[in-house]
């Protein structure tokens, strides 16, 4: 969607008619526009969807936070004294993190904006049926993948389904269970993925949600809710279709100037040398916040987001994946490791990465296909889709996989470890899993055994710190509950 991810009036609709900056949805209007002189076609309804895409960059700027820093994958370089990163990477949360309450904002953000599209647009005459269905799919999807992200980081939240329209109704809303959530959004996918088609041919719509897209979520929420039988349906269904397969390179999915491939199945979409700047940040954030090396674009970043001796060393002699791990720079103070899976290779004079930040793509499909059939005690079966994404990585397989269901897990877990790294991933899975605790517990304990390997300092891991059962879900952030204290109630335990 390079076309369409500069969106050109990006503070257009930030909420048409409200008033609502009491409100925890902090909704505030933002131009001179009204409803009465908006919402009048086609255009404009796909201008609120545009305005939604674009903000999906604000909770996804701090996705990696929750899914790789609070993991053992990746951490916080100590030596830029980021208390919200350093916290998150101790298991030391509170609720007065400012990255919880950008990830909060930012997707009920989005949510506002699919509310208002599917609010209003059945009542639009000048719409073709096929067209409006496929706006109301886009919504659905793109209020659905917020929703899943909030009850996985915070569990009950409030669930918004309509306009918000007055500062009182919106501090009248209260949490939700996450089974209700999960009502809503299956409801919400099941339409989408009928009304969204499984592919876009015009360039301009290239990166908007599509059936494939609602499937991959849907089966995700299956496999996260442990219905096995239903993931595996929608997995298989996406892989069926044809429409995606894997790239024969690994870094060319994550090329700037292939964005979209044929692997990328939704993304966030990013766009170099744009004025008002329309560039991924996460390229800054994964280089070291020391000097290091003579790149002409850069020598010190923020090292919000490097990656851990732990996971360096879970590479495979041979993989050919490790080509994105950046492995060059070693000073007194540390052996850096990063990810370049937000470099730009076309980036000139400034530091403007057109990456994406993939959402989902089909290696990650095959591997929760392959999840599934394991779970549903289709070993044998699991091992063929394992085969296909370790093949690409130049590995072998071995075949006695196929006679252990517990090893079976094992691979799975680690091939999605090694595979997704570095792409907010790892938390959810070890949440998913069960693995959480041990697997956190066992980093904070005997980390410092796989820095010592590699040349890393101990700063890197905070030696005594542990997670507790009630830490599998983040606090609600302070000002929220603070502002709507009636209705939002903390998290035990924070």
């Amino acid at each position: 969607m390079k076309t369409v991810k500069i969106f050109s009036l990006v503070i257009l609709i930030s909420a048409l008619n409200y008033a609502c900056s009491d409100s925890f949805f902090d909704l505030y209007p933002s131009d001179e526009l009204t409803e009465g002189n908006f919402y009048t076609s086609g255009n404009d309804y796909e201008t609120v969807l545009n305005d939604g895409y674009r903000l999906l960059r604000e909770p996804y700027l701090r996705h990696h936070a929750i899914g790789d820093i609070a993991s053992d994958d990746a951490y916080n370089s100590k030596y830029n004294n980021n208390g919200e990163y350093i916290s998150i990477n101790e298991s030391n949360v509170s609720s007065d993190n400012a990255f919880l309450s950008e990830i909060w904002k930012g997707s009920y953000g989005v949510i506002s904006r699919a509310n208002i599209v599917l609010d209003k647009i059945d009542n639009e005459t000048s719409i073709a049926d096929e067209l409006k269905n496929r706006y109301k799919g886009e919504a659905n999807f793109l209020r659905s993948l917020m929703y899943f992200n909030l009850i996985r980081i915070f569990g009950d939240v409030p669930l918004v389904i309509t306009e918000v329209k007055s500062p009182q109704e919106a501090f009248d809303y209260k949490r939700e269970t996450i089974d209700k959530v999960y009502e809503q959004i299956i409801n919400d996918l099941s339409n989408a993925e009928k009304w969204l088609p499984e592919i876009y041919t015009a360039s301009k719509d290239i990166g908007r949600a599509t059936s494939l897209a609602a499937k991959s979520l849907l089966g995700h929420i299956y496999l996260t809710r442990k219905e096995y039988d239903k993931a595996a349906a929608k997995f298989s269904e996406v892989i069926d279709s044809k429409q995606h397969e894997l790239m024969q390179n690994y870094e060319d999915i994550f090329d700037a100037a292939k964005s979209n491939n044929k692997e990328v199945i939704f993304a966030v979409q990013y766009a170099r040398g744009l004025d008002p700047v329309q560039g991924n940040q996460l390229v800054g954030y994964a280089w070291p916040n020391e000097a290091v090396g003579n790149h002409p674009l850069i020598r010190v970043g923020q090292g919000y987001f490097l990656m851990t001796a732990d996971l360096v060393n879970v590479f495979e002699d041979g993989d050919k994946r490790k080509v994105m791990n950046n492995t060059e720079f070693e000073t007194d103070v540390a052996k850096y490791v990063f990810t370049k899976k937000f470099w730009d290779n076309y980036m000139t004079s400034t530091l403007d990465s057109g990456c994406d930040y993939i959402v989902y793509r089909y290696a990650d499909i095959l591997l929760m296909y392959a999840e599934t059939q394991n779970e549903l005690n289709n070993t044998s079966e699991a091992l063929k889709y394992l085969k296909l994404v370790r093949t690409r990585a130049g590995l072998a397989t071995d075949d006695a996989l196929s006679t252990s269901q517990d090893n079976m897990r094992l691979a799975l877990e680690k091939e999605r470890r090694v595979e997704l790294n570095c792409e907010g991933h790892r938390w959810f899975d070890l949440v998913r899993t069960g693995h959480v605790i041990e697997v956190m517990n066992n980093h904070f304990t005997h980390g410092e055994d796989a820095i010592a390997s590699s040349l890393q300092k101990d700063w890197e891991i905070e030696k005594n710190n542990s997670i507790e059962p009630h830490e599998l879900i983040f606090p609600i952030p302070f000002f929220e509950v603070n502002l709507n204290p009636n209705n939002l109630k903390q998290n035990p335990g924070y």
